[in-house]
């Protein structure tokens, strides 16, 4: 296993494993934080870059923090924990889709302006060119 390999998985585990611990304490943060080591796995296999990776992972955690929260807050103590966990579910599925479309989209534009540097060739200017005022 590569360090790289390695990072996404400890950024998935740590990740994944505070929200558990938040969520539902001891046991919350060891059954998270074996899904956020799976996770980190998969997207070291799939040649997913850590910075990349990770930052998808803590973006879909923090999700899920914030959906359990609200529903946390909404409910009276110990009255819905069902109803804290979906919610976490979606904010954290919500999470990771939007997070993940905006790193990939950064990430292609860097390598982009990357390519187009190597090549010698000036990076595109988008909007109203030169003629601006």
């Amino acid at each position: 296993m590569r360090s790289d390999d390695a990072a996404s998985v400890l950024l998935g585990t740590g990740a994944f494993a505070a929200y558990g611990a938040f969520l539902a304490g001891g046991p919350g943060a060891i059954g998270l934080g074996v899904l956020g080591a799976a996770l980190g796995y998969l997207a070291a296999r799939l040649g997913v870059r850590p910075v990349v990776s990770g930052s998808v992972l803590v973006g879909a955690a923090v999700g899920a923090l914030v959906g359990s929260a609200i529903a946390r807050t909404l409910c009276l103590p110990g009255t819905c924990r069902a109803v804290e966990v979906a919610a976490g579910l979606a904010g954290g599925l919500g999470a990771f889709v939007g997070v993940g479309i905006v790193v990939a989209l950064v990430v292609r534009s860097f390598d982009e302006y990357r390519e187009a540097a190597s090549r010698g060739a000036p990076p595109k200017i988008t909007g109203c060119g030169p003629d601006c005022v």
